[in-house]
């Protein structure tokens, strides 16, 4: 009997499978849409490769609402008609603004959410990490704003808080800020700041909140459709 048994086969189980990385994430598209066929998709490298540009500038497209894409995991990818069209395409509408008229437009809340790349100069993206008391004090210390799905909150939106912080500041209070603070520059860092331009930092309304339409435009950098809803919210005008 246990020679039998050792001739049989060997059956291996499958490994298995993070459910959680199988589902996507998305990038917000002017509505919500979803991309299903794995075989219409190509990873950031060859996009950058058939658009002739950087992975890093292909990954900002996408972030920017610019490029459609969808993240499975940590991987990102892009559709290939997407990127198809972008090569043929003699113009892209909705070049980026200067930080002064971002903001001009920011504040007047007559931003265009179907091309959120227009104000992706409205500030410079800094991830790091700090200590709960330090990002607590930034607000009194440097004038810093919230903004992100914290601001969201804030405002009357109904999500959900996750240790993620963003606060606006100015590039003059953002040059001295190792001197106030201990931070740790991190890529994948749960403290976002966004270093704004000192000319167009006067133009921002003094108070504990960023503005409602650079809120919107945080939470369209999210992977998570409810937050483009709030996004459309705030952009709106609704409470």
């Amino acid at each position: 009997m246990f020679s039998l048994l050792c001739s049989l086969p060997r059956v291996r189980r499958p490994a298995p499978v993070d459910r959680c990385d199988e589902r996507p994430h998305l990038v917000y598209l002017g509505e919500i849409q979803y991309i299903t066929s794995m075989s219409e998709l190509l990873p950031l490298a060859d996009a950058a490769d058939l658009l002739g540009v950087s992975v890093e500038r292909v990954r900002q497209l996408v972030v920017g609402g610019q490029l459609p894409g969808q993240r499975f995991g940590n991987v990102w990818v892009v559709p290939k008609d997407a990127v198809a069209a972008r090569r043929h395409s003699p113009g892209v509408r909705g070049r980026p603004l200067g930080p002064v008229n971002a903001w001009h437009e920011i504040i007047a809340g007559s931003i265009d959410l179907c091309h959120p790349g227009r104000y992706q100069r409205r500030a410079d993206v800094i991830r790091c990490e700090m200590s709960r008391a330090d990002v607590a004090a930034l607000p009194e210390m440097v004038g810093a704003l919230l903004g992100g799905v914290r601001a969201a909150i804030e405002l009357g939106e109904q999500l959900a808080a996750d240790d993620s912080v963003d606060l606006y500041l100015s590039a003059t209070w953002f040059a001295g800020l190792d001197e106030r603070v201990a931070y740790v520059p991190d890529a994948a860092g749960r403290i976002v700041l966004r270093v704004v331009d000192n000319g167009a930092w006067g133009l921002l309304p003094r108070g504990a909140l960023a503005p409602r339409a650079a809120v919107a435009l945080d939470l369209l950098e999210s992977g998570d459709p409810r937050h483009w809803i709030a996004a459309e919210h705030l952009a709106d005008g609704n409470e």
